[in-house]
């Protein structure tokens, strides 16, 4: 299991560890937020509402989940990109898509396990599957939900993507070191944000997001969702942006090229082979 995790960071991840297979603990939270609307028009949650009742849905027998986090910093910066000549763009997306970068690392470490556990089996999750991966990066060390509902890691804030390698062998699982509450009574998310999307904390009302309008949903945004979008062209980091435990991070820098004027195929152009493109 150690090895495993030394192979992890050796492929570039600056956070990693175990956690069981098990069904999430806070499933009836995540229930109650679809039933009350919260989720907007993104049907994905409800089609896969079943299979993310527990990580058997993606993994037949599986027993061991091997989380793994790397900052964006690290993913965005390590090659040029085009979109990174534009202006208001969300922080994540300011490089290349971390998705190919993640997953081509876990195929690595996927080669790793079957090399350890030559009659065990394995499956790589980034972001798209019907896995609640913040639940489990938690249950494994990786940080704490905080009230912005991102996860929070004492190091990365909650700047840093995750990624997840489903395992049939019982890996031991690892826990944080020390216990870390990342938000006691700070409110600062709560309060910046632009569109009240966070009236409660740690619940996330998807259909005030400005990040939901202006990446997910199609067409035309509701008047009230225009009027607070300022200069934020795809997505919104506020909620990030004020939390304290993101404010010793630089931010990956971003140009000054006005997407806004921009017709649809020349920023195609800039946006492709981002995770927005």
């Amino acid at each position: 299991m150690q090895q495993l995790l030394h192979d992890a960071k050796s492929l570039g991840f600056e956070l990693c560890g175990i956690a069981k297979a098990e069904p999430p603990k806070f499933f009836d939270a995540f229930e109650r937020w679809l039933q009350a609307g919260k989720h907007a028009e993104m049907q994905h949650f409800v089609r896969n509402f079943e299979a993310r009742k527990h990580p058997k849905s993606l993994l037949a027998d599986v027993q061991s989940i091997l989380m793994v986090g790397v900052s964006y910093a690290k993913v965005l910066t390590s090659e040029p990109h085009p979109i990174q000549q534009l202006h208001g763009i969300v922080e994540y997306a300011r490089g290349v898509d971390y998705h190919h970068w993640i997953r081509s690392r876990l195929e690595k470490l996927a080669d790793k396990h079957r090399e350890f556990f030559p009659t065990g089996r394995c499956r790589i999750a980034v972001d798209t599957a019907p896995f609640l991966e913040k639940h489990y990066a938690a249950e494994a060390g990786l940080g704490t939900v905080g009230k912005n509902t991102l996860l929070i890691h004492p190091q990365f804030g909650s700047k840093f993507f995750l990624g997840a390698l489903l395992s049939t062998e019982p890996l031991e699982s690892t826990t944080q070191t020390e216990s870390f509450a990342p938000c006691t009574h700070c409110r600062r998310c709560l309060d910046a944000c632009p569109t009240g999307a966070l009236a409660e904390a740690y619940i996330l009302d998807t259909r005030h997001c400005l990040s939901y309008w202006t990446l997910i949903h199609h067409g035309e945004l509701p008047p009230e969702i225009a009027a607070k979008r300022g200069g934020r062209f795809l997505g919104c980091d506020t909620c990030q942006s004020v939390c304290p435990h993101n404010r010793l991070l630089p931010a990956v820098p971003e140009g000054t090229l006005d997407p806004f004027s921009l017709d649809s195929a020349t920023l195609q152009s800039f946006l492709s082979g981002s995770a927005l493109g």
